[in-house]
């Protein structure tokens, strides 16, 4: 819902033409690392990297090893020492192939050979290493060969568990007992020790150990009589449930760590949304006068900015910045509500305009909503489930607001919701409704509302609601109030309804022509997840009359929708409106205006 722009239906509206552009620039730059030995290397515009953890047998990180990278076509050498995580990296070396050893002290040599190092890309190489008593006993002994895979069988199963279920096969193809290896002699050993290391190297790559996770786990007790603990049921002893804690280290994939960093840096910074929409309408006219406007063709489009940031625990900063271009068909087609809801947002054409900016913070166990800034205090009021958004339910302006509010523009305010939880809520604002305004006190608009959230049996939820407001624009003091309810009729279907009746101020500056004493009604009824061609669609159909009794104008607007969901983000509505105006003394005036609006919000 949004309120109307002061001079709508006054000014033609130009071109505008609105667009954005983010360029990003990247620079990264590696130290490369310097030749133990001379040889002479070749010339390149690229290099790659390698990086890699050395573990023991038993999964513990070996610090202080020697990695030496050998290029299989120069002899050149690099090397690098594992830090106390055993980890080692080569930042930057040469394109080629490579042989790595591993050195480290009461530990096996361990080498590996043909390592293809490519341009801009970094493998990763997890290498175990073995006591060098159990590296030499191997070579002659079965059972050494076996105890080795054991270890790793019990290491790759822990990988395993937070790996794909897609990748259990490879653990379970290589799972054989130890009886049948050992009728196998020594080479099935041999190969199946090659084979796990290979799973290993694989799983490591994708996963990175946490920092300590501490979990609280519901533990069931037996105590005696002298208050000692134990696990298991002992004579004269009750069973209890208690809690504890557990510090403990789990393997985590490298995109858990990704999602949870840009997750972190997402609470920490400026979110950006954009709300994209373009409308294009046709206007046929159907009675009156010949000589009125007939058989043109309409277009708007709308460009959304919202940024958003969380200040601190339940508060929230927010700004929309909007731009529009293109001419509605109220332009040309007057009347006391707008066929295309998206003019009430224009401003000037030309240029970018804010509409809201406001700080909104939660009180009591979030009960209560506290806003403060540049507002639309119709936002906040009269929020109809069914018909309430010209994004992506009903276009006209009839169907998507009341027009008895008579809120002309945003402006500076201050808005109140009180929620307790139970059904009832009730909602408050003020907000100065006169761009021209000098001070606080001129043009200031109250409104006030009180609502209902009930369940009827065999129907399902309803929302039900009533308001007040209040004006002294004008320096005169006007009133108006409104019913508002939306009753779900089943799973798929909410029927809606509103009626307001003001009494409001003639046209002066500042002020539109809808902000005249008025009496209004509208009703109709929204489809949604049912009766539609694909699951998530919706449509409906509704009818509006606005009067002004003091002119003796009237108007009567019929519309219906389907809005054709084509991703999350994207949506497809058409449009078929009919609308008849009538004045004291003049003609009739009926048009029939079909439209399509694309909407994208990302």
């Amino acid at each position: 819902m949004t309120c109307r722009s002061s001079n709508t239906r006054r000014n033609p509206l130009a071109c505008l033409v609105v667009s954005f552009g983010l360029t990003f620039w990247c620079v990264a730059v590696a130290a490369a690392q310097t030749p133990t030995a001379p040889g002479q290397m070749p010339m390149a515009d690229h290099r790659g990297g390698v990086s890699g953890t050395v573990r023991s047998a038993g999964g513990i990180a070996v610090a202080g090893a020697t990695v030496t990278a050998t290029n299989a076509e120069t002899s050149a050498q690099f090397t690098a020492t594992t830090d106390a995580q055993g980890a080692y990296a080569f930042a930057a070396l040469p394109m080629g192939k490579y042989n790595f050893t591993i050195e480290s002290s009461g530990l096996t040599a361990h080498t590996r050979s043909e390592i293809d190092i490519a341009a801009d890309r970094t493998p990763v190489i997890a290498i175990t290493m073995y006591a060098a008593a159990d590296g030499q006993a191997a070579a002659s002994d079965p059972q050494a060969l076996l105890a080795q895979i054991k270890t790793l069988e019990q290491r790759l199963r822990e990988l395993e568990a937070r790996a794909a279920s897609s990748e259990a096969s490879g653990v379970n193809a290589l799972s054989t007992s130890a009886a049948s290896q050992q009728q196998a002699g020594l080479q099935a050993p041999t190969d199946r020790l090659a084979a796990l290391e290979d799973r290993l190297n694989e799983l490591e790559t994708r996963a990175v150990l946490s920092e300590t996770t501490t979990y609280v786990k519901r533990v069931d007790v037996w105590v005696d009589a002298n208050g000692t603990e134990y696990d298991q049921p002992v004579p004269g002893a009750r069973q209890e449930v208690t809690y504890r804690r557990e510090a403990v280290y789990r393997r985590e994939s490298i995109g858990e760590k990704i999602e949870e960093a840009l997750a972190d840096a997402e609470k920490r910074g400026v979110q950006l949304g954009i709300d994209a929409t373009s409308v294009t309408q046709f206007a046929s006219r159907t009675k009156g006068d010949p000589d009125a406007v007939s058989g043109n063709a309409y277009a708007l489009a709308s460009a959304d900015l919202f940024f958003t940031a969380g200040l601190a625990q339940y508060t929230v900063f927010f700004a929309d910045v909007v731009a529009l271009s293109g001419a509605p068909p109220d332009i040309e087609i007057p009347g006391l509500t707008l066929l295309n809801g998206y003019t009430a947002r224009l401003v000037n054409q030309n240029e970018l305009n804010l509409r809201e900016v406001w700080l909104r913070t939660e009180l009591f166990k979030q009960k209560l909503a506290l806003v403060a800034g540049r507002l639309d205090l119709t936002n906040y009021f009269d929020n109809n489930a069914a018909a309430n958004d010209e994004t992506i339910q009903f276009l006209g302006d009839g169907l998507v607001n009341n027009p008895a509010l008579g809120l002309a523009t945003n402006g500076t305010g201050f808005a109140a919701v009180f929620d307790p939880k139970i059904g009832l809520n009730l909602k408050f604002g003020v907000q100065q409704s006169n761009v021209s305004a000098t001070n606080l006190s001129d043009s200031i608009y109250s409104l006030a509302e009180a609502g209902y959230l009930m369940t009827i049996p065999s129907l399902g939820e309803g929302n039900y609601r009533v308001w007040y407001r209040t004006t002294n624009t004008g320096n005169l003091n006007n009133q108006a109030f409104g019913l508002s309810f939306d009753q779900k009729v089943g799973p798929v279907a909410t029927l809606f309804a509103r009626f307001g009746d003001g009494d409001l101020p003639v046209i002066e500056e500042g002020q539109t022509s809808f902000s005249l004493g008025q009496r209004f009604y509208s009703g109709g009824v929204k489809f949604q997840n049912g009766l539609v061609l694909n699951r998530w669609d919706s449509w409906g159909i509704g009818y509006a009359q606005t009067e002004v009794p003091d002119t003796g104008e009237k108007e009567k607007m019929t519309e219906g929708f389907y809005n054709l969901q084509l991703t999350d983000r994207l949506h497809l509505s058409f449009h078929l409106q009919h609308v008849l105006r009538s004045a004291s003394g003049t003609e009739s005036l009926g048009y029939l205006v079909p439209g399509v609006r694309l909407q994208a919000a990302f």
